[in-house]
């Protein structure tokens, strides 16, 4: 579920989707003129948010970053603690997008800081709902919670029901989500459907209906569920947001069907259908069919169910829709067991087990996964938080012997001996304090980049277990289906007879599923090699060049010094090899050079990269790879392995790339 951004008094619109460049010129143009015309700083400050925010932040979000800490620099000279609860709030939902999920907590602490400072309940409110946000987003419910229920208190004492009706629909969606209170959840979806009602904001309306919709599907009141539905239809249709329309029909069939109403899916189905081919809707293309095969199914014509879910199960699979998948294969075996068919009954019972194992364990790995991030944010954000209260303290006692020393200066400015002493005691300690703050401001930052690089090592790790079962089901799966049907048709071949010209062409479809087989095994190898499984560092890389060589792509010489016996981590060894790969693969791709040189040295403790080629090159100051993903995820790596790269390049003499990483 979506939840609601609060800007201060303002709901700011959706982010920009232009339908065209001229919409998006034009949009762009407005802003601008407006900052441009500013006739001061606090108009062209909240021009900056509005510029960022409206036009930049769902497409552009590094550009809306810019114009956001331009205005920034503004509310931080002329003291406007308005503009920086804005920039506060707008930074940490970019921040959030890109699940940076602590340093978005970080931002949102420093709006509440300031506009608890205010004593204004409009300011309270807004950033007590962007920091419930932020949590709910770490998976802390419970502070969550806690944000969200003051934010309500902010609210009904402004009597302010556009935003209460907000911040209701967000506390729906947090015990929505977790699933573990649908009794909470309903009472507040209730309460978002009064007050949104009351004060006529469909947007917060119809998300509103269609989650307690669900809330009700969940506690065995469909009858409730569907009068929901049917108004959020009626509004969604008014809007025409199609995408809305769909996921509220599929619900209301998906009602129909735990009432056993299957006669009545025909009545949505053809406009499931219709709207899913308009609007390109995968998911609704996926269940418009399924709910045909269970129509069909329900009048038993047992053949056209059949074909439905076999269509539904093939669409599933294409756009990756499991539970549909699922259900597709419960109601095939079924159909099979009618027919008598018991070997394809126990087929289709086998892929509904094992789609049922994958949820499962894909569950498993998501709930360990936001208890780890749960577990590091908290770990960290009370590290920081107990050095930033001993900063505070140092600061309040250097402050407070200020004060004594100038107090003791003019009692005692007679004693012009004993004073200095005193006087230069205290410069001694405040030194020894400003020193400890010092150490205090690096352990902060220490801390900051170990949670930087835990968060490295999650995407990685997560990335090569992604490649690695891609790679697991692609040679597995596919290849055992492309490996059967060729020898399927081979044995074919032999109890058939056949004319001259068909024996070609069947000899050409061989050679097409020869083909299929070697293009499967290569992008699975690529994605997951073998002989990084089983060989050594030196060994997979020295057969990686290898096979670049011997596809004829480039020809690259491998060469490497004291790292036969060299000892490392599996994830610095993986982190190794790709780092080699991105940079050959990058050869390959940009430089357009026909050979290159792949050197690893071992120096005592520090293991060296060196990648030449003998391509176009390229001017250092246009480096136009850094904003690609190859060069973030090679950059990422390095960082990671605590090392540091060095480019050289000119164009037309090459390039040079020498990494050292500590080993």
């Amino acid at each position: 579920m979506r939840r609601v951004l609060l800007i201060l008094f303002v709901l700011f619109a959706v982010h920009f989707k232009g339908t065209g460049q001229d919409n998006f010129a034009k949009t762009q143009k407005k802003y601008f003129d407006a900052v441009k015309n500013a006739k001061n700083d606090s108009t062209k400050m909240a021009g900056l948010i509005e510029l960022g925010y409206n036009v930049y932040a769902g497409s552009k979000p590094d550009s809306a970053i810019y114009y956001y800490r331009k205005a920034y620099d503004i509310a931080v000279r002329i003291k406007n603690k308005t503009g920086l609860m804005k920039y506060y709030a707008c930074y940490g939902d970019i921040l959030a997008a890109r699940s940076q999920k602590y340093e978005a907590i970080n931002m949102a602490r420093q709006a509440v800081s300031l506009a608890e400072s205010t004593h204004n309940d409009h300011f309270k409110g807004a950033a007590y709902n962007n920091i419930a946000g932020c949590y709910s987003d770490a998976a802390n419910i419970e502070k969550a919670y806690e944000y969200y229920l003051k934010a309500v208190s902010a609210y009904e004492r402004l009597n302010d029901k556009r935003h209460l009706a907000a911040v209701y629909a967000n506390i729906l969606g947090i015990f929505f989500s977790v699933g573990h209170s649908p009794e909470k959840a309903l009472e507040y979806g209730l309460k978002a459907i009064e007050v949104s009602r009351s004060v006529g904001d469909e947007s917060v309306l119809v998300e509103a209906l269609s989650n307690t919709a669900t809330v009700y599907m969940n506690l065995g009141k469909p009858n409730k569920a569907i009068t929901l539905l049917n108004e959020a239809m009626l509004i969604s249709r008014r809007q025409k947001d199609y995408t809305y329309l769909i996921n509220e029909l599929v619900m209301y069939n998906n009602t129909l069907v735990t009432q056993r109403k299957y006669a009545q899916l025909g009545r949505n189905n053809s406009e499931i259908r219709e709207l899913s081919r308009l609007t390109d809707n995968k998911r609704g293309m996926v269940n418009a069919e399924y709910f045909d095969g269970l129509a069909y199914f329900d009048a038993k014509n047992y053949e056209a169910a059949k074909q439905h879910f076999i269509t539904a199960l093939a669409l599933a699979r294409k756009y990756d829709e499991p539970l549909i998948e699922q259900q597709a294969d419960n109601e095939l075996a079924d159909i099979e067991l009618l027919g008598g068919n018991v070997s394809k009954y126990h087929d289709y019972n086998n892929q509904e087990d094992s789609i049922r194992t994958k949820l499962h364990l894909d569950q498993i790995l998501i709930n360990t996964q936001e208890l780890e991030t749960k577990y590091n944010v908290a770990k960290k954000e009370a590290a920081i938080l107990t050095l930033h209260k001993e900063k505070q303290i140092q600061a309040l006692t250097l402050q407070k012997r200020t004060i004594y020393i100038v107090i003791l200066t003019c009692a005692l400015c007679v004693l012009l001996i004993v004073g200095w002493l005193v006087r230069n005691n205290s410069i001694r300690k405040e030194k020894l304090l400003i020193s400890e703050r010092e150490v205090k401001e690096q352990q902060i930052q220490i801390l900051e980049k170990e949670k930087e690089l835990l968060t490295t090592q999650a995407l990685m790790d997560g990335q090569e277990a992604e490649r690695s079962r891609l790679a697991k089901d692609l040679h597995d799966g596919l290849g055992g289906i492309l490996t059967g049907t060729k020898y399927s048709l081979s044995s074919m071949k032999q109890d058939m007879i056949i004319s001259a010209e068909n024996a070609a062409a069947f000899e050409k479809t061989m050679n097409m599923l020869d083909q299929s087989i070697s293009e499967l095994r290569r992008v699975a190898h690529n994605m997951m090699p073998e002989s990084l499984l089983k060989l050594s560092l030196n060994d997979a890389l020295d057969d990686y060049c290898m096979q670049i060589t011997t596809s004829g792509a480039l020809k690259v010489t491998y060469q490497s010094f004291g790292i036969d016996n060299l000892l490392v981590d599996e994830a610095v060894k993986i982190a190794v090899y790709r780092i080699v790969q991105e940079l050959i693969n990058n050869v390959v791709k940009h430089a357009s050079a026909q050979t290159a040189i792949v050197q690893i040295t071992r120096k005592e403790a520090t293991l060296g990269i060196t990648v030449e080629d003998d391509g176009k090159g390229f001017k250092l100051a246009n480096l136009s790879f850094a904003a690609g993903m190859g060069y973030k995820n090679l950059k990422s790596r390095v960082d990671f392995l605590k090392g540091n790269i060095d480019v050289k390049s000119e164009p037309g003499s090459g390039t040079s790339v020498f990494i050292q990483l500590p080993v």
